[in-house]
Parts: structure tokens; C-alpha cells; sequence
């Protein structure tokens, strides 16, 4: 018999109190934040200090520190978790420890082919997709990008992109999922998690 992944979604919201910390943010505007509760991931807004090491690991990368968080995976235990916009407008997702990248996320040409421009990001969720184990196994970024090509090439469209984790190897992207996900033009976290526990019917 078919089980519903069960979702476990992880939320740092603006001006909201998580597991007894007060967590302001600056600049939020509309945006959809981190999406999670603490579990294993336990993501937590980054320091001054931690920044500007993000700074100096990542000279060349133009990096999107409001969806940036200090967590602990397995891939790499406490690190830094920072996506960035390349110069040309590629999104590139890291994992920083002491200083050095430590992992690097693969992207998908088929959900965002090469020419495509991040536009921005608007929201990332750590997320429990296994059925059998009780921690985050999953990453969502949902983000804005813009084609440049014909009439509507400068007009925003959404994407998502959801990674799992794939044993011990680290995130790989979920193609047929994030491409439902991206087809049904979602925006919110609560729109994804909505569609992968009410409609994605599947064994883990």
C-alpha cells in the first residue's frame, strides 16, 4: 500500500520566535524566508563573523545572505549553507566549512537552462521527504528567473528546484518532482508543501 511522504517543513520567519530564539530580520520585505522547524538541520541566521568568512571562501560570488544559514547536515556537520548569483546570473548553492567550500549542489539545465538569469529568491525549505527517517532529507529553493528572450524575456516566472539527499553521495536534483513542482507555477512553500503531502503519493 502507497504511504504519503510525510513533510517536515522548517520555518525561520521574520520577527518569530523558534525554539526560544528571537529571530529578526533585516530587509525581508514579502519574501517567503527559510522555510523550517529545528530537527537535525537546526538552521540558524548567519553571524557578522560568519559572512564575512562567506566573503573570503567565495571571493567571486555575489552571495544571497538572506537565505543564507548556519545548519548541520550530514554532509559536512555544523557548516554554512549560502546560495549565490554568479556575474552571469547563475545560481550556485554552497556548503562552507572552516573556510572552505566543502560541497557544491549540481544544477539542473533542464529546469533552468543555460541563458536563463536568476532573477531571485524567495524562499529555501528544509524539508522531511523519507518516510523513515525522522530528519531533513530535502531541500526546496523556490526563485524567480527570467529568460531574456522574446516579448516577455525581462518578465519573472517561478522555478523550483528540490534537492534529496542521495545516501551518503550528498543533494542530487529531483527532476521529476521540481519539474511538477515548477509546472504548477509554485510560490510558496505552503503551495509546495500542499501538492508533495496531498498529491505526490509515494513509497520513500
Amino acid at each position: 500500500m502507497y504511504m504519503k511522504k510525510l513533510i517536515s517543513v522548517i520555518t525561520l520567519v521574520s520577527a518569530t520566535f523558534i525554539s526560544g530564539f528571537y529571530l529578526p530580520f533585516a530587509n525581508s520585505g514579502n519574501s517567503n524566508l527559510a522555510q523550517a522547524q529545528t530537527k537535525q538541520v537546526r538552521p540558524t541566521r548567519l553571524s557578522t563573523g560568519e559572512i564575512r568568512q562567506l566573503r573570503q571562501a567565495l571571493p567571486k560570488q555575489n552571495l544571497i545572505v538572506n537565505h543564507a544559514f548556519r545548519v548541520n547536515l550530514p554532509e559536512c556537520g555544523s557548516c554554512l549553507f549560502v546560495p549565490t548569483k554568479s556575474n552571469d546570473n547563475r545560481l550556485a548553492i554552497y556548503l562552507v566549512k572552516n573556510g572552505r567550500v566543502a560541497y557544491t549542489f549540481s544544477q539542473s539545465e533542464e529546469l533552468t537552462p543555460k541563458g536563463w538569469s536568476l532573477f531571485e529568491i524567495n524562499a529555501v525549505s528544509f524539508l522531511q521527504l523519507s518516510f523513515s527517517d525522522p530528519n531533513e532529507d530535502g531541500i526546496l529553493i523556490l526563485a524567480n528567473y527570467i529568460t531574456g528572450i522574446g516579448r516577455d524575456g525581462a518578465k519573472p516566472f517561478p522555478i523550483a528546484i528540490l534537492y534529496q539527499r542521495e545516501g551518503n553521495k550528498g543533494f542530487k536534483v529531483s527532476e521529476k518532482t521540481s519539474q511538477i513542482l515548477t509546472s504548477r507555477r509554485v510560490k510558496t512553500v505552503a503551495q509546495a508543501e500542499k501538492i508533495l503531502r496531498d498529491e505526490l503519493q509515494y513509497l520513500p
